[in-house]
């Protein structure tokens, strides 16, 4: 079965917006059971932007969209360094499909 899971922002930050590595170490270890299980996984996930602001230290979410994607640029990479430290232990390989 293909399962697609959407992650919301909210799920993989902290209260201080940093990414929580701990969550999504978590959501890795369900994406590999569902695997062993014999499931397609598709994780969508959300989160950059609020990275950028961490990664950055800014102390507000800005508004313009410009800026929103240059943040999202910034908080992408580290994002997807979490997911993929999470899911090299079970021995998976991330990857994104770019927009």
């Amino acid at each position: 079965m293909r399962i697609v899971a959407k992650i919301g922002t909210s799920s993989v930050t902290t209260a201080s917006g940093e990414i929580d590595t701990t969550m999504v170490q978590a959501l890795c270890d369900q994406v590999a059971q569902l695997r062993v299980a014999g499931h397609e996984v598709i994780v969508v996930t959300s989160g950059a932007v609020a990275g950028g602001v961490a990664a950055l230290g800014l102390s507000q979410r800005p508004t313009d969209t410009l800026t929103l994607q240059a943040l999202s640029a910034v908080g992408q990479s580290r994002l997807m360094s979490v997911y993929n430290a999470a899911l090299e232990r079970h021995g998976l390989v991330g990857a994104q499909v770019l927009l």
